[in-house]
């Protein structure tokens, strides 16, 4: 039987032990615990001497368990249960840093605001000085203050544990000592941030955690009790101990320890908190980076905001923090993408730490591993898309990212970022978007059916049906055929110059162009080389095609594309804008890049510039919805597709009619098209068939944003 009284070692007063262990952060050098499974690390901790009950709860992917082990009284000899609350300590820390990050997130603070710029005065004196304090620096630790628990406050929570503190009577105690270097780990940091919070928003950050993350995460068994000395549900009896006995210190006023300390939770809780934080559910992309990578050597190792990193001999790293307050020890945290986090709480302070080293490398260490089932490799796959579009956001330059498909019958959607930098909100999968140069696909569909109608052929010339419109300068009508418009081999020139596209447009953004301005610019450039013999990229190719649309329908390019496509697939949120510069439906602020490399707003622009190669407003369901019927040889018979698809070389890889193929690093094949304009760059791709597409859209443009897309599509497709 486990013994509670310790023979080998001298015994510690009750100061002496609080010198050393309250509020601290309870983890230490782990170590690999080979293949002993969890639950015989736990049994090991609760039948170790001095140590009465051990619980843990984990969550791993869509599995979760919770297990105790031990007495949860050892007075009256009462087993400990898995369910029963106890005090978090210092993990409390971790809530607070998330609220400070979610109003960084929201620009109601900056984390390099300093201490003086909310707290005039608070830090001053004494080789102090607010003004050279950060925000970042009190979340992790490097701000030069020290610890407010001194030994003379320790004995006096020992003498009186029922006595109330507040956060300036807290702060005032560490301003009075002298400063620190380095890194220092300090309660004094987070009684600051806590105040912060307040001065911020109006509120307690008590308030601001129920607000923010106890009442959104449904977390019913957390709690900030302020000065109660109660834990207000079933729990087990906290224990200190004092080197020759436990001492039963359940009832405790944790005033004392503020912001960095207070909190009260469940395991199953606490195990749902750090899931949705590591699982980018409570901070934006941006702030979860900040979070991360803010980090500075300490003697844990790398320490964040509010968290630190563990990694394990097997090279897994856990994310989380520890909490020792009289009466309890524990840990709770997990991988960086939250699918595997764990909570552990022992009901003593005194040796513990050693024990929950030993439970977390059991935990993570010797995680079997499993072959997939197919649905969970979709699955994976799916959040590891997800996964990208956060990364991608985390850019200054790529503002938001909006994607969805269809892939194996299912349809999903997901978006990321945010939609307005002036006014922070998040941005939504179904918001619209101009799809720019995706219009090329729709107008060359059209066309593709009226030469399967016979309406027209695709080797007919553009004289033909343009009498006089290409000549001069060195072009004729009569030798270019309709299918080098499509492919872009007529030789016609680009009016798209870097001119129009850096200045003249973005001055003048609500200035109307019809069809004649803009094949009047193209034609007044020499011919890029002979029709036929060489491949550009040009707009007016597909403005022509546009034209030729109405001479043989009488209908405008925009009418044909509402028949054939918009009505008939029920695409309700597609709009072919003509001259209009507004975007009909929910949308986010679309950033243009001057050539400096700025990003600024240029949401409302006058799309007639570019016409039926790109005035398409859309999103993410409708243009599914297209590409899926296009690709799946719904909109053409297969005489059609065949043209669509023979392609020409050039830079993009091969170009089809209207359409061009992509290729995954690995060699995987999808086609579609991409489109650019001013504050939007799109894509819509997928592999033959119609059953997988991904459509992706960022309210930015510039290289940035092309290399996110990039990502995406290799993740996506890639295998």
């Amino acid at each position: 039987m486990k013994s509670f009284i310790k023979h080998k070692r001298v015994a510690l007063t009750l100061t002496a032990v609080l010198a050393v262990a309250p509020v601290f952060p309870a983890y230490g050098t782990l170590h690999a615990a080979g293949h002993t499974a969890t639950y015989q690390a736990i049994d090991k901790a609760a039948n170790s001497d001095n140590i009465p009950g051990v619980i843990v709860t984990v969550k791993n992917g869509d599995a979760g368990w919770s297990y105790a082990s031990g007495e949860g009284n050892i007075e009256r000899n009462h087993k400990v249960d898995a369910d029963s609350a106890f005090r978090i300590g210092s993990t409390t820390k971790t809530f607070v840093a998330a609220v400070v990050l979610q109003l960084a997130g929201e620009k109601k603070l900056s984390l390099d605001d300093t201490v003086e710029k909310w707290l005039p005065g608070l830090v001053q004196g004494n080789g102090y000085n607010g003004n050279k304090i950060k925000i970042r620096q009190l979340l992790n630790h490097t701000s030069g203050l020290p610890d407010y628990l001194t030994p003379e406050l320790r004995t006096k929570l020992l003498t009186n544990p029922g006595e109330n503190y507040t956060a300036e009577q807290l702060v005032a105690i560490g301003v009075g000592l002298k400063p620190v270097t380095g890194w220092s780990y300090s309660n004094t940091n987070y009684a600051i941030l806590g105040l912060i919070i307040q001065k911020s928003t109006g509120e307690t950050y008590a308030e601001q955690i129920k607000k923010r993350i106890i009442e959104p995460l449904q977390l019913k068994e957390t709690f900030l009790p302020g000065n109660s000395m109660d834990i207000p549900k079933k729990n087990a009896r906290g224990y200190l101990d004092t080197g020759n006995k436990l001492v039963d210190i359940t009832l405790l006023n944790p005033s004392f320890t503020n912001a960095a300390g207070e909190m009260i939770s469940t395991g199953e809780d606490i195990t749902t908190f750090f899931r949705a934080l590591l699982g980018g559910k409570l901070l934006t992309p941006e702030m979860k980076k900040e979070m991360l990578t803010s980090t500075v050597d300490s003697p844990f190792g790398p320490y964040g905001l509010g968290i630190h990193q563990t990694k394990l001999p097997n090279g897994t790293s856990v994310w989380g923090h520890g909490g020792g307050i009289p009466g309890f020890t524990n840990f709770a945290g997990g991988t960086e993408d939250g699918q595997h986090v764990i909570s552990i709480n022992i009901n003593v302070l005194g040796d513990a730490v050693k024990h929950i080293d030993n439970i977390i490398a059991s935990e993570f260490a010797s995680e079997p591993k499993k072959e997939l089932t197919e649905k969970e490799k979709k699955s994976k796959h799916r959040e590891d898309v997800k996964r990208v579009m956060d990364e991608v956001v985390t850019n200054k330059r790529v503002p938001s990212v909006v994607a969805g498909g269809l892939q194996d019958g299912g349809r999903w959607s997901y978006a990321t970022g945010t939609a307005s930098y002036e006014v922070p909100s998040r941005v939504e999968p179904d918001f619209s978007f101009r799809i720019a140069s995706i219009t090329k696909t729709f107008t060359a569909s059209v066309v593709l059916q009226l030469a399967e109608e016979k309406q027209l052929s695709l080797d007919d010339s553009v004289e033909k049906w343009l009498p006089g419109v290409v000549k001069g300068n060195g072009y004729d009508g009569n030798n270019i055929k309709i299918r080098q418009l499509l492919n872009h081999t007529s030789g016609l020139a680009s009016y798209t110059d870097d001119n129009l596209r850096d200045i003249i447009l973005p001055q003048n953004p609500f200035r109307y162009y019809s069809v004649d301005d803009l094949i009047g610019l193209a034609l007044a450039k020499p011919p890029v080389y002979a029709p036929g013999k060489g491949w550009n990229y040009s707009n007016v190719n597909t403005i022509l095609a546009g034209k030729i649309i109405q001479k043989v329908t009488g209908d405008t390019y925009a009418e044909q594309i509402r028949k054939r496509f918009i009505e008939p697939l029920g695409l309700t949120e597609t709009f072919v804008m003509e001259n209009s510069s507004h975007i009909p439906s929910k949308h986010a602020t679309g950033y243009n890049m001057d050539r400096s490399g700025h990003l600024y707003d240029l949401t409302e622009m006058n799309q007639s510039w570019a016409n039926a190669a790109g005035d398409i407003v859309s999103n993410v369901k409708d243009l599914t919805t297209f590409f899926s019927a296009l690709l799946g040889g719904k909109l053409l018979n297969q005489e059609m597709m065949d043209q669509m698809l023979t392609t020409v070389d050039s830079p993009m890889g091969k170009v089809g009619l209207g359409i061009f193929e992509g290729k995954t690093p690995d060699g995987q094949s999808y086609w579609g098209h991409a489109g650019g304009t001013f504050g939007f760059e799109t894509r819509a791709f997928g592999p033959l068939g119609g059953k997988h597409i991904l459509v992706t859209a960022i309210n930015s443009v510039g290289p940035d944003a092309t290399a996110a897309h990039i990502k995406l599509l290799n993740k996506e497709f890639g295998r």
